[in-house]
């Protein structure tokens, strides 16, 4: 397949997802579209019969889809940014770049022509995504829409700056690879933390419109397996001030690139999430201090006598951080 016939590359980075990587490959080649796609996917080594299930796909659209395995584990190497730069980025021949892990999957086959048929059509916009159903693999919560807004517009970074649960999720997307290939330095940031999509949602918004269409066509599966990202993140007190404390060193790291309404929006944010982060460790006697305490105010009354109970009694508080499991930060 020649670069100028290929429209679209699909990159799935797959590890461990014997369960699900069928079903994702599956509902790529069942894509209908007036135009040849690729789809590159990328075992990292899997233990389990990952590979083995590409392998079989691999054999029967060998026009489509184009297959890389690892003999050693990439991520824990290069972490997501330096996986996709060696592997996918100087292999992908498509105008379009779309996105989806091995434990997800598409669930419209139109999804593909309607993101390509807006973009081709509107150029001053750097992606298409669209509403996902969230899938709790552990049964936690029933199948519901990513985003519960309605209609068809258009993304505004004010929004995904918020977290990418308010605005679009990576297996949606489907935008113009100049703005995947080549990421700013504060994908990279966010890339050392374990996280590509929140830098990727911003970036897409930083150069352009994005347009979000109000469609449910993937399925993001939450706590798919003990390794996944979303498992157990809330009750994971180390997982979630990695998590926060990368979030904000990516924030930092934009700066230098923001306009002016765009620097506030962050500016706000960072303030948030560096409340966030004292609260978890608990210090919180810093709550008490502005900035953070203007947002200490607008908590609920329950919310602010516990934090006070928090503040006037540590001895109480340890005790009940323990119990917890917050540990020792």
């Amino acid at each position: 397949m020649e670069n100028k016939n290929c429209m679209v590359s699909i990159l799935c980075t797959a590890y461990n997802h014997e369960e699900y990587i069928a079903e994702c490959l599956e509902s790529f080649v069942s894509q209908k579209t007036d135009f040849p796609f690729e789809v590159l996917v990328n075992d990292d080594a899997s233990a389990d019969a990952t590979a083995a299930i590409i392998r079989q796909y691999a054999e029967k659209y060998p026009h489509i889809i184009r297959p890389f395995y690892q003999e050693k584990n990439l991520f824990s190497q290069l972490k997501m940014p330096g996986l996709f730069a060696k592997v996918f980025y100087p292999e992908a021949r498509g105008k379009y770049i779309a996105l989806c892990e091995g434990d997800d999957k598409w669930c419209d086959e139109t999804k593909l022509q309607r993101q390509v048929d807006w973009l081709e059509a509107h150029g001053d916009y750097t992606a298409c995504v669209h509403n996902t159903v969230l899938r709790f693999c552990d049964n936690a919560d029933d199948d519901r829409p990513l985003v519960d807004e309605q209609g068809d517009r258009d993304v505004e970074f004010s929004t995904v700056i918020q977290g990418m649960s308010h605005a679009f999720h990576t297996s949606s997307i489907l935008a113009r690879r100049e703005f995947i290939v080549d990421p700013p330095e504060f994908h990279l940031v966010a890339g050392s933390y374990g996280f590509t999509d929140y830098a990727i949602g911003l970036w897409l918004t930083m150069n352009g419109k994005v347009r979000f269409i109000d469609r449910p066509m993937s399925m993001y599966r939450i706590s798919s397996n003990p390794e996944a990202w979303s498992s157990n993140l809330g009750r994971r007190y180390d997982k979630l001030k990695e998590f926060i404390e990368g979030e904000c060193a990516m924030m930092r790291s934009m700066r230098p690139l923001l306009n002016a309404e765009q620097s506030a929006c962050v500016e706000s944010e960072l303030i948030l999430r560096e409340y966030e982060l004292y609260d978890i460790t608990g210090q919180i006697e810093k709550l008490y201090k502005e900035p953070y305490r203007t947002v200490l105010r607008q908590k609920d009354i329950k919310y602010r006598i516990k934090t006070l109970i928090k503040k006037l009694f540590p001895a109480l508080h340890s005790k009940y951080r323990k119990r917890q499991g917050y540990g020792d930060y």
